[in-house]
């Protein structure tokens, strides 16, 4: 029977605390809404023209934490069997009513409503889970070495300046030391939890301030008066655009230079500069594809698609131009004098360009030693067959076998003792005379020809050299001026300019 006692006692013992606390929990709700009479449509404050002071502070781990004082819902602990906390449902309580002015969505709901801690001392906290869809305006200038300034702007539509004070979340720092007393702090940023964040590899988080806003030109009785904005200053990671975009295109653009270095007999100069135009035009589609359709800004890599495209189509105009002057004959087009001396002369010596040395005038040995004096003595000859007569050109070698001198006679007509045989030896001769003349002509002309093409061809070499001169450091300032602007483009070093603050945990502003 003791032993049974005892049981029940020890049992007792162990559910009578649990079951006071339960009837403490019910018993402070009762008093707290209904004795009090708690109407969650006013406002807590004891007078109208009191403010309540509503703290924010956001969690990248997509949490916004809200806090206020309502003094309708103070109890004493002692009372109430030490309750300090009670949960409680948000649609039973007062709210301020703080929404994304700025979302993007239209949905100013948060997503999932969660209890509200109430404490003691009149204290309400909220801590409710949402994703929040703004809408940041993204400036492509620099793409893709750009940065860009996203902004989360919290407000109230319901209540105005007046009926609550919108503040950045108060904290307290708990010091090693237990000797120093607690300070609060202003957490004047956007918080990141370790445990909730994971690092994204497009963008990095270089700032993210926030701060209160008041726009001293609106009316306190507008919701636009106050606000609570937290700034996003991130900068995009371009490692994954440099592999496969910015080299690819700077790499096909380089090779415009080697279209300089085919010669225009091989008939594929200009198939070389419009591959590359197409080239360049595909992944100008493939940038398009990957950025907003605005017409505020040009992006970079555009920019340099652009001018790579500008620079392979006067390319293409300087490649017909020179095919056309490579492939002029004489027989087609006359070469002027000042052409021959300036494209020949005077624009080779400027550019140093390197020619082969040219052939001496002056016949010296092989061919054109033949040449020379066979033209020689054909001239001779047939001067020497229009001065000697018939007569003398039969009988001079026979004459000469005789001991007899040879004499230079004046030609005479002697059209009645021609004889047969000097006219039929005269009429063999002639033709071959006439045939030479004709062979030495043509030869004469062709060389002429041939001489005044090479100066064509040599004019298109001089055009093809002046490109590659032009094209060469135009495409390579072009190239480093155009990125160099991109490198360049850092975030601010600070996140407001004016303001010395850096809004970073390390340096806290106490209160």
């Amino acid at each position: 029977m003791e032993r049974r006692m005892l049981s029940l006692t020890l049992l007792w013992a162990l559910a009578l605390p649990g079951t006071l606390g339960m009837n403490m929990e019910e018993k402070l709700v009762k008093y707290l809404f209904q004795e009090k009479a708690y109407d969650k449509n006013l406002r807590p404050v004891v007078s109208k023209d009191e403010t309540v002071t509503v703290q924010l502070a956001l969690t990248l781990s997509n949490l916004v934490s809200l806090g206020w004082t309502d003094y309708r819902l103070q109890w004493n602990e002692s009372e109430f069997g030490g309750i300090g906390v009670l949960r409680l449902r948000p649609e039973l309580l007062w709210l301020p009513q703080i929404v994304l002015e700025n979302n993007n969505d239209g949905n100013f709901e948060i997503s999932y409503s969660c209890n509200t801690l109430v404490y003691s001392s009149g204290w309400v906290y909220w801590l409710p889970p949402a994703i929040f869809r703004s809408a940041c305006p993204i400036n492509v200038n620099f793409f893709p070495f750009d940065w860009q300034n996203c902004t989360l702007k919290f407000t109230s539509l319901m209540y105005n300046a007046n009926e609550i004070d919108m503040q950045v979340k108060i904290d307290v720092e708990v010091p090693e030391n237990k000797d120093e007393p607690e300070r609060n702090f202003l957490v004047e940023w956007i918080i990141i939890d370790p445990a909730g964040f994971t690092e994204n590899g497009e963008w990095e988080i270089i700032h993210r301030p926030a701060r209160k806003n008041v726009d001293p030109s609106v009316p306190r009785e507008s919701n636009k008066y106050q606000d609570i904005t937290f700034y996003l200053i991130i900068k995009r990671k371009p490692l994954f655009y440099i592999i496969n975009i910015v080299t690819p295109c700077i790499l096909i653009a380089f090779m415009t230079i080697l279209v300089f270095y085919l010669p225009a007999d091989c008939g594929e100069k200009v198939t070389l500069v419009i591959s590359i135009l197409l080239a360049q035009s595909v992944f100008l589609l493939l940038i398009s594809q990957r950025l907003p359709a605005t017409s505020f800004a040009i992006p970079l890599i555009g920019k340099y698609l652009l001018f790579v495209m500008l620079l392979l189509t006067a390319v293409v105009v300087l490649c017909v131009v020179e095919l056309n002057i490579h492939f002029r004959t004489p027989s087609t087009h006359i070469l002027s004098s000042w052409t021959k001396e300036f494209f020949l002369e005077t624009l080779p010596r400027l550019m140093h360009m390197s020619r082969p040395a040219e052939s001496d005038s002056e016949p010296q040995e092989g061919l054109l030693i033949r040449r020379s004096s066979s033209v020689g003595y054909i001239v001779k000859a047939e001067e020497y067959f229009t001065i000697k007569s018939r007569s003398e050109l039969m009988f001079e070698k026979q004459s000469e076998r005789h001991g007899l001198a040879s004499r230079i006679t004046p030609a005479r007509p002697n059209l009645h003792g021609m004889d047969d045989r000097g006219e039929q030896l005269y009429n063999e001769i002639k033709p071959a005379i006439t045939g030479a003349n004709y062979i030495v002509k043509h030869m004469r002309d062709k060389n002429e020809y041939n001489e005044e093409k090479d100066n064509w061809n040599l004019i298109a070499a001089t055009v093809d050299h002046l490109g590659l001169l032009l094209v060469t450091p135009i495409l390579t300032l072009g190239t480093l001026w155009i990125f160099l602007m991109g490198y360049y483009n850092h975030p601010p070093p600070l996140p407001f300019e004016g303001d010395p603050f850096d809004y970073h945990e390390d340096h806290k502003h106490y209160v």
